[in-house]
Protein backbone atom coordinates (compact mmCIF):
# COMPACT_ATOMS: atom_id res chain seq x y z
CA UNK A 1 0.00 0.00 0.00
CA UNK A 2 2.97 2.04 0.58
CA UNK A 3 4.63 1.55 -2.27
CA UNK A 4 1.44 2.10 -4.24
CA UNK A 5 0.68 5.06 -2.31
CA UNK A 6 4.46 6.11 -2.98
CA UNK A 7 3.80 5.55 -6.64
CA UNK A 8 0.82 7.72 -6.92
CA UNK A 9 2.42 10.68 -5.13
CA UNK A 10 5.40 10.37 -7.56
CA UNK A 11 3.66 10.35 -10.60
CA UNK A 12 1.17 13.54 -9.97
CA UNK A 13 4.70 15.72 -9.01
CA UNK A 14 6.40 13.78 -11.88
CA UNK A 15 2.96 15.19 -14.35
CA UNK A 16 3.55 18.74 -12.25
CA UNK A 17 6.79 19.33 -12.99
CA UNK A 18 6.88 18.11 -16.66
CA UNK A 19 3.97 20.53 -17.02
CA UNK A 20 6.19 23.72 -16.54
CA UNK A 21 9.14 22.45 -17.71
CA UNK A 22 7.45 22.12 -21.23
CA UNK A 23 5.67 25.07 -20.70
CA UNK A 24 8.19 27.53 -19.19
CA UNK A 25 11.64 25.56 -18.89
CA UNK A 26 13.08 26.49 -22.51
CA UNK A 27 13.28 30.31 -20.84
CA UNK A 28 15.52 28.58 -18.15
CA UNK A 29 17.50 27.22 -20.93
CA UNK A 30 18.05 30.25 -23.32
CA UNK A 31 19.21 32.32 -20.60
CA UNK A 32 22.38 30.43 -20.55
CA UNK A 33 23.06 30.76 -24.01
CA UNK A 34 25.87 33.37 -24.45
CA UNK A 35 26.41 32.67 -28.35
CA UNK A 36 24.03 32.18 -30.30
CA UNK A 37 26.19 30.26 -33.30
CA UNK A 38 26.27 27.53 -30.65
CA UNK A 39 22.74 27.55 -28.74
CA UNK A 40 21.52 24.05 -30.33
CA UNK A 41 24.11 22.72 -27.90
CA UNK A 42 21.88 23.57 -25.05
CA UNK A 43 18.33 24.03 -26.28
CA UNK A 44 18.44 20.93 -28.46
CA UNK A 45 18.95 18.51 -25.16
CA UNK A 46 16.88 20.33 -23.61
CA UNK A 47 13.91 19.63 -26.70
CA UNK A 48 15.15 15.79 -26.70
CA UNK A 49 14.54 15.18 -23.06
CA UNK A 50 10.98 16.73 -23.04
CA UNK A 51 10.39 14.93 -26.45
CA UNK A 52 11.29 11.73 -24.68
CA UNK A 53 9.37 12.62 -21.71
CA UNK A 54 6.22 13.22 -24.03
CA UNK A 55 6.59 10.01 -25.54
CA UNK A 56 6.88 7.42 -22.68
CA UNK A 57 4.49 10.25 -20.49
CA UNK A 58 1.79 9.43 -23.48
CA UNK A 59 1.75 6.02 -23.72
CA UNK A 60 1.73 5.54 -20.06
CA UNK A 61 -1.33 7.94 -19.64
CA UNK A 62 -3.31 6.81 -22.58
CA UNK A 63 -3.09 3.28 -20.99
CA UNK A 64 -4.16 4.58 -17.44
CA UNK A 65 -7.25 6.73 -18.77
CA UNK A 66 -8.34 3.89 -20.83
CA UNK A 67 -7.89 1.49 -17.24
CA UNK A 68 -9.99 4.78 -15.37
CA UNK A 69 -12.41 4.27 -18.74
CA UNK A 70 -13.17 1.00 -18.40
CA UNK A 71 -13.75 1.32 -14.59
CA UNK A 72 -15.54 4.66 -14.41
CA UNK A 73 -19.13 4.36 -13.59
CA UNK A 74 -19.63 8.02 -13.29
CA UNK A 75 -23.00 9.25 -14.31
CA UNK A 76 -21.92 12.78 -15.97
CA UNK A 77 -21.86 11.02 -19.60
CA UNK A 78 -23.03 14.38 -21.54
CA UNK A 79 -20.00 16.07 -20.39
CA UNK A 80 -17.17 13.04 -21.12
CA UNK A 81 -19.19 12.74 -24.75
CA UNK A 82 -18.91 16.60 -25.46
CA UNK A 83 -15.15 16.48 -24.63
CA UNK A 84 -14.46 13.18 -26.39
CA UNK A 85 -16.36 14.85 -29.34
CA UNK A 86 -14.13 18.16 -29.26
CA UNK A 87 -10.86 16.43 -28.70
CA UNK A 88 -11.97 14.06 -31.86
CA UNK A 89 -12.57 17.37 -34.13
CA UNK A 90 -9.25 17.90 -33.14
CA UNK A 91 -7.39 14.93 -33.81
CA UNK A 92 -9.23 15.58 -37.19
CA UNK A 93 -7.59 18.99 -37.99
CA UNK A 94 -4.01 17.65 -36.89
CA UNK A 95 -4.41 15.02 -38.72
CA UNK A 96 -4.98 17.08 -42.16
CA UNK A 97 -2.68 20.06 -40.89
CA UNK A 98 -0.18 17.23 -40.17
CA UNK A 99 -0.88 15.51 -43.77
CA UNK A 100 -0.55 19.11 -45.30
CA UNK A 101 2.72 19.73 -44.00
CA UNK A 102 4.03 16.20 -45.35
CA UNK A 103 3.17 16.77 -48.32
CA UNK A 104 4.18 20.27 -48.31
CA UNK A 105 7.90 19.07 -47.16
CA UNK A 106 8.26 16.18 -49.72
CA UNK A 107 6.32 17.84 -52.68
CA UNK A 108 5.90 21.90 -52.31
CA UNK A 109 8.34 24.45 -53.01
CA UNK A 110 6.83 26.84 -51.73
CA UNK A 111 8.55 26.64 -48.31
CA UNK A 112 10.71 29.31 -46.99
CA UNK A 113 13.33 27.22 -44.25
CA UNK A 114 14.45 23.61 -44.47
CA UNK A 115 12.34 21.04 -44.60
CA UNK A 116 13.55 19.43 -41.09
CA UNK A 117 12.77 22.30 -39.11
CA UNK A 118 9.41 22.21 -40.32
CA UNK A 119 9.09 18.50 -39.25
CA UNK A 120 10.83 18.86 -36.11
CA UNK A 121 9.09 22.14 -34.67
CA UNK A 122 5.67 20.54 -35.49
CA UNK A 123 5.96 16.80 -34.54
CA UNK A 124 8.94 16.61 -32.15
CA UNK A 125 8.18 20.52 -30.44
CA UNK A 126 4.13 21.09 -30.65
CA UNK A 127 2.66 17.98 -31.56
CA UNK A 128 3.47 15.00 -29.23
CA UNK A 129 4.24 17.39 -26.17
CA UNK A 130 1.35 19.07 -26.53
CA UNK A 131 -1.07 15.80 -26.57
CA UNK A 132 0.62 15.24 -22.88
CA UNK A 133 -1.45 18.30 -21.85
CA UNK A 134 -4.87 17.02 -22.04
CA UNK A 135 -4.44 15.14 -19.11
CA UNK A 136 -3.53 17.01 -16.50
CA UNK A 137 -4.45 16.45 -13.03
CA UNK A 138 -7.38 19.16 -12.34
CA UNK A 139 -6.71 18.60 -8.92
CA UNK A 140 -3.62 20.17 -8.52
CA UNK A 141 -4.65 23.78 -10.32
CA UNK A 142 -2.28 25.62 -6.80
CA UNK A 143 0.86 22.97 -7.73
CA UNK A 144 0.74 24.02 -11.23
CA UNK A 145 0.27 27.62 -10.44
CA UNK A 146 3.06 28.17 -7.51
CA UNK A 147 5.78 26.05 -9.46
CA UNK A 148 4.88 28.01 -12.98
CA UNK A 149 5.59 31.10 -11.26
CA UNK A 150 9.02 29.47 -9.73
CA UNK A 151 10.18 28.35 -13.45
CA UNK A 152 9.04 31.82 -14.72
CA UNK A 153 10.64 33.90 -11.64
CA UNK A 154 14.07 31.87 -12.26
CA UNK A 155 14.15 32.62 -15.85
CA UNK A 156 13.42 36.08 -15.94
CA UNK A 157 16.11 36.33 -12.92
CA UNK A 158 18.65 34.69 -15.17
CA UNK A 159 17.64 37.73 -17.77
CA UNK A 160 18.89 40.24 -15.59
CA UNK A 161 23.06 39.39 -15.45
CA UNK A 162 22.97 39.74 -19.19
CA UNK A 163 21.18 43.05 -19.45
CA UNK A 164 24.02 44.34 -17.11
CA UNK A 165 26.74 43.08 -18.26
CA UNK A 166 25.98 44.05 -21.79
CA UNK A 167 25.02 40.71 -23.82
CA UNK A 168 22.05 41.83 -25.02
CA UNK A 169 23.14 45.52 -25.85
CA UNK A 170 23.42 43.73 -29.90
CA UNK A 171 20.01 43.52 -29.97
CA UNK A 172 19.09 46.55 -28.03
CA UNK A 173 21.28 48.95 -29.82
CA UNK A 174 19.80 47.32 -33.69
CA UNK A 175 15.91 47.28 -32.78
CA UNK A 176 15.77 48.72 -29.82
CA UNK A 177 14.43 45.82 -27.94
CA UNK A 178 15.63 43.81 -25.48
CA UNK A 179 16.21 40.15 -26.38
CA UNK A 180 19.02 37.37 -25.45
CA UNK A 181 21.09 35.45 -28.03
CA UNK A 182 18.49 32.50 -27.94
CA UNK A 183 15.16 34.51 -26.80
CA UNK A 184 13.72 36.92 -29.33
CA UNK A 185 12.08 39.70 -28.20
CA UNK A 186 9.05 38.58 -28.39
CA UNK A 187 9.07 35.56 -26.24
CA UNK A 188 10.89 37.70 -23.75
CA UNK A 189 8.07 39.59 -23.53
CA UNK A 190 5.82 36.48 -23.33
CA UNK A 191 7.63 35.52 -20.34
CA UNK A 192 7.94 38.56 -18.26
CA UNK A 193 4.21 39.21 -19.35
CA UNK A 194 3.08 35.67 -18.04
CA UNK A 195 5.34 36.22 -14.20
CA UNK A 196 3.42 39.63 -14.50
CA UNK A 197 0.08 38.28 -14.70
CA UNK A 198 0.80 34.77 -12.44
CA UNK A 199 2.30 37.18 -9.94
CA UNK A 200 -1.06 39.23 -10.08
CA UNK A 201 -3.22 36.35 -10.08
CA UNK A 202 -1.76 35.32 -6.45
CA UNK A 203 -2.32 38.90 -4.64
CA UNK A 204 -5.35 39.42 -6.34
CA UNK A 205 -6.78 36.70 -5.56
CA UNK A 206 -7.45 36.06 -1.79
CA UNK A 207 -7.58 31.93 -1.65
CA UNK A 208 -4.00 32.42 -1.81
CA UNK A 209 -2.56 32.98 1.73
CA UNK A 210 0.47 35.13 1.81
CA UNK A 211 2.03 36.93 4.60
CA UNK A 212 4.03 40.20 4.36
CA UNK A 213 7.25 38.63 3.10
CA UNK A 214 5.41 36.55 0.19
CA UNK A 215 3.26 39.49 -0.48
CA UNK A 216 6.60 41.49 -0.96
CA UNK A 217 8.38 38.83 -3.27
CA UNK A 218 5.49 38.43 -5.49
CA UNK A 219 5.52 42.38 -5.79
CA UNK A 220 8.94 42.43 -6.98
CA UNK A 221 8.69 39.77 -9.12
CA UNK A 222 5.80 41.48 -10.71
CA UNK A 223 7.70 44.27 -11.29
CA UNK A 224 10.38 42.67 -12.85
CA UNK A 225 8.11 41.09 -15.25
CA UNK A 226 6.60 44.21 -16.03
CA UNK A 227 10.24 45.79 -16.50
CA UNK A 228 10.81 43.03 -19.11
CA UNK A 229 7.86 43.39 -20.97
CA UNK A 230 8.20 47.03 -21.33
CA UNK A 231 11.96 46.38 -22.38
CA UNK A 232 11.14 43.86 -25.04
CA UNK A 233 8.77 46.88 -27.01
CA UNK A 234 7.16 44.38 -28.80
CA UNK A 235 3.35 44.94 -29.72
CA UNK A 236 2.02 41.27 -29.01
CA UNK A 237 2.77 40.86 -26.03
CA UNK A 238 1.74 44.51 -24.37
CA UNK A 239 -1.36 43.91 -25.96
CA UNK A 240 -2.07 40.28 -24.18
CA UNK A 241 -1.17 41.26 -21.30
CA UNK A 242 -3.09 44.72 -20.85
CA UNK A 243 -6.03 42.96 -21.99
CA UNK A 244 -5.65 39.61 -20.14
CA UNK A 245 -5.11 41.97 -16.63
CA UNK A 246 -8.46 43.69 -18.13
CA UNK A 247 -10.39 40.06 -17.81
CA UNK A 248 -8.62 39.68 -14.10
CA UNK A 249 -9.88 43.25 -12.88
CA UNK A 250 -13.10 42.05 -14.09
CA UNK A 251 -12.81 38.88 -12.49
CA UNK A 252 -11.67 39.54 -8.78
CA UNK A 253 -14.55 42.50 -8.47
CA UNK A 254 -17.12 39.96 -9.33
CA UNK A 255 -15.30 37.67 -6.19
CA UNK A 256 -15.74 40.51 -4.03
CA UNK A 257 -12.06 41.35 -3.51
CA UNK A 258 -11.54 44.20 -1.48
CA UNK A 259 -11.46 47.24 -3.69
CA UNK A 260 -8.82 49.05 -1.87
CA UNK A 261 -6.37 46.41 -2.23
CA UNK A 262 -6.94 46.29 -6.09
CA UNK A 263 -6.21 49.57 -6.34
CA UNK A 264 -3.55 49.71 -4.60
CA UNK A 265 -1.95 46.88 -6.38
CA UNK A 266 -2.63 48.54 -9.45
CA UNK A 267 -1.49 52.07 -8.48
CA UNK A 268 2.44 50.17 -7.89
CA UNK A 269 1.89 48.56 -11.94
CA UNK A 270 0.59 52.04 -13.17
CA UNK A 271 4.06 53.48 -10.95
CA UNK A 272 6.37 51.36 -11.84
CA UNK A 273 5.22 50.98 -15.66
CA UNK A 274 6.25 54.44 -15.78
CA UNK A 275 9.67 54.31 -14.54
CA UNK A 276 10.50 51.27 -16.74
CA UNK A 277 8.92 52.68 -19.58
CA UNK A 278 11.10 56.08 -18.79
CA UNK A 279 14.27 53.85 -18.36
CA UNK A 280 13.82 52.03 -21.68
CA UNK A 281 13.31 55.20 -23.46
CA UNK A 282 16.31 56.76 -21.89
CA UNK A 283 18.03 53.60 -23.03
CA UNK A 284 17.00 54.12 -26.46
CA UNK A 285 14.18 51.49 -26.79
CA UNK A 286 11.62 52.00 -29.93
CA UNK A 287 8.77 50.85 -28.12
CA UNK A 288 6.83 54.57 -28.89
CA UNK A 289 7.61 53.72 -32.75
CA UNK A 290 6.67 50.11 -32.77
CA UNK A 291 3.48 51.22 -31.55
CA UNK A 292 2.78 54.19 -34.21
CA UNK A 293 3.77 52.43 -36.99
CA UNK A 294 1.52 49.36 -35.80
CA UNK A 295 -0.07 48.77 -39.23
CA UNK A 296 3.39 47.12 -40.61
CA UNK A 297 5.13 43.79 -38.98
CA UNK A 298 8.40 45.26 -38.24
CA UNK A 299 9.77 48.80 -38.46
CA UNK A 300 12.20 47.78 -41.14
CA UNK A 301 11.32 48.44 -44.48
CA UNK A 302 13.04 44.46 -45.89
CA UNK A 303 9.51 42.75 -44.44
CA UNK A 304 6.82 42.94 -45.34
CA UNK A 305 3.08 44.43 -44.16
CA UNK A 306 0.45 42.66 -42.56
CA UNK A 307 -2.26 43.87 -44.65
CA UNK A 308 -0.91 42.49 -47.58
CA UNK A 309 0.12 39.11 -45.50
CA UNK A 310 -3.52 38.94 -44.83
CA UNK A 311 -4.72 40.35 -48.48
CA UNK A 312 -2.36 37.17 -50.38
CA UNK A 313 -3.17 35.03 -48.05
CA UNK A 314 -7.30 35.53 -48.54
CA UNK A 315 -6.64 35.43 -52.26
CA UNK A 316 -4.54 31.95 -52.30
CA UNK A 317 -7.60 30.54 -49.73
CA UNK A 318 -10.24 31.37 -52.40
CA UNK A 319 -8.54 30.31 -55.48
CA UNK A 320 -8.06 26.98 -53.83
CA UNK A 321 -10.78 26.49 -51.32
CA UNK A 322 -10.94 22.61 -50.63
CA UNK A 323 -7.76 21.16 -49.65
CA UNK A 324 -5.54 24.40 -49.34
CA UNK A 325 -3.30 25.75 -50.78
CA UNK A 326 0.26 25.43 -48.61
CA UNK A 327 1.77 26.08 -45.40
CA UNK A 328 2.99 29.65 -46.66
CA UNK A 329 2.48 32.08 -48.71
CA UNK A 330 5.08 31.93 -51.66
CA UNK A 331 8.30 34.27 -51.23
CA UNK A 332 6.78 35.86 -48.05
CA UNK A 333 6.26 33.17 -45.53
CA UNK A 334 3.66 32.24 -43.30
CA UNK A 335 0.74 35.06 -42.65
CA UNK A 336 0.86 35.80 -38.94
CA UNK A 337 -2.40 34.80 -38.32
CA UNK A 338 -3.39 31.05 -36.97
CA UNK A 339 -6.70 31.46 -38.28
CA UNK A 340 -6.13 32.76 -42.14
CA UNK A 341 -3.04 29.85 -42.18
CA UNK A 342 -5.62 27.37 -40.66
CA UNK A 343 -7.74 28.13 -43.90
CA UNK A 344 -4.48 28.47 -46.13
CA UNK A 345 -3.36 25.07 -45.15
CA UNK A 346 -5.96 22.78 -44.74
CA UNK A 347 -9.00 24.48 -46.85
CA UNK A 348 -12.12 25.44 -46.00
CA UNK A 349 -13.51 22.28 -44.03
CA UNK A 350 -10.22 22.35 -42.15
CA UNK A 351 -10.28 25.91 -41.11
CA UNK A 352 -13.45 25.90 -39.94
CA UNK A 353 -12.67 22.74 -37.55
CA UNK A 354 -9.80 25.02 -35.88
CA UNK A 355 -12.14 27.94 -35.65
CA UNK A 356 -14.86 26.62 -34.21
CA UNK A 357 -12.24 24.46 -31.84
CA UNK A 358 -10.04 28.43 -31.24
CA UNK A 359 -13.69 29.94 -30.60
CA UNK A 360 -14.90 27.19 -28.10
CA UNK A 361 -11.37 27.20 -25.92
CA UNK A 362 -11.78 30.92 -25.68
CA UNK A 363 -15.16 30.65 -24.21
CA UNK A 364 -14.10 27.91 -22.05
CA UNK A 365 -11.12 30.00 -20.78
CA UNK A 366 -13.15 33.26 -19.96
CA UNK A 367 -15.46 31.02 -18.13
CA UNK A 368 -12.91 29.14 -16.01
CA UNK A 369 -11.75 32.96 -15.49
CA UNK A 370 -14.84 34.40 -14.22
CA UNK A 371 -15.60 30.94 -12.34
CA UNK A 372 -15.40 31.92 -8.41
CA UNK A 373 -15.14 27.94 -8.01
CA UNK A 374 -12.78 27.42 -10.30
CA UNK A 375 -9.01 27.56 -9.29
CA UNK A 376 -7.42 27.20 -13.19
CA UNK A 377 -8.87 30.85 -13.41
CA UNK A 378 -4.82 31.49 -14.01
CA UNK A 379 -4.14 28.66 -16.63
CA UNK A 380 -7.41 30.49 -18.84
CA UNK A 381 -5.61 33.61 -18.65
CA UNK A 382 -2.36 32.60 -19.54
CA UNK A 383 -3.95 30.68 -22.12
CA UNK A 384 -5.56 33.53 -23.31
CA UNK A 385 -2.40 35.73 -23.58
CA UNK A 386 -0.94 33.26 -25.82
CA UNK A 387 -4.10 32.80 -28.05
CA UNK A 388 -3.77 36.56 -28.91
CA UNK A 389 0.35 36.32 -29.20
CA UNK A 390 -0.06 33.26 -31.81
CA UNK A 391 -3.26 35.29 -33.72
CA UNK A 392 -0.83 38.37 -34.02
CA UNK A 393 2.42 36.63 -35.01
CA UNK A 394 2.46 33.01 -34.56
CA UNK A 395 2.88 29.69 -37.62
CA UNK A 396 0.56 26.77 -36.58
CA UNK A 397 3.46 24.80 -36.66
CA UNK A 398 5.80 26.13 -34.49
CA UNK A 399 3.65 27.96 -31.98
CA UNK A 400 4.18 25.60 -29.23
CA UNK A 401 3.74 27.73 -26.20
CA UNK A 402 -0.11 27.90 -28.04
CA UNK A 403 -0.50 23.98 -28.54
CA UNK A 404 0.28 22.97 -24.93
CA UNK A 405 -2.38 25.66 -23.39
CA UNK A 406 -4.61 24.87 -26.00
CA UNK A 407 -4.39 21.08 -25.46
CA UNK A 408 -4.61 21.45 -21.54
CA UNK A 409 -7.89 24.20 -22.18
CA UNK A 410 -9.70 21.34 -24.17
CA UNK A 411 -8.80 18.18 -21.83
CA UNK A 412 -9.53 20.26 -18.55
CA UNK A 413 -12.61 19.59 -16.82
CA UNK A 414 -15.46 21.44 -16.18
CA UNK A 415 -15.48 21.00 -12.25
CA UNK A 416 -15.27 22.83 -9.11
CA UNK A 417 -11.65 22.36 -8.11
CA UNK A 418 -11.33 24.49 -5.70
CA UNK A 419 -13.64 22.34 -3.54
CA UNK A 420 -11.84 18.87 -4.88
CA UNK A 421 -8.26 20.68 -3.46
CA UNK A 422 -9.62 21.51 -0.17
CA UNK A 423 -10.51 17.53 -0.23
CA UNK A 424 -6.91 16.00 -1.38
Amino acid sequence: MKIKNFYHSFANLYKIWFFCTALFGYGIIASLVTDASNSRLLTLPYRVIILGNSILFCIFLILKNLSVTQHDRSPRKNLRTTQELLIFILFIFLASLSFRLIYDVGYNNVLTKEPSEYLLNWFGICLIPATTFLFLDFKKSQKYLYLSWVFLAVASSLVIPGVLQGQVSRVFIEQGRLAGEALNPISLGHQGGSLLLISLYILLNKKYFKNKRDTILYILFLILGLGLLIFAASRGPIIAITLCVILLLISVQKKGVNILKVFSIMIIVMIFANISLSLALDSGSNIVERFSSIANDFDSSRFVQRPELYRTAIELIAEYPIFGYALEIPVLGYPHNLILEAFLATGLLGGFLFLLLYVYAGIKALRIIMDENNSWGWLGLIYIQYAIAAMLSGALYSSYTFWYLFFAIIGLKKLNTAYLESKV
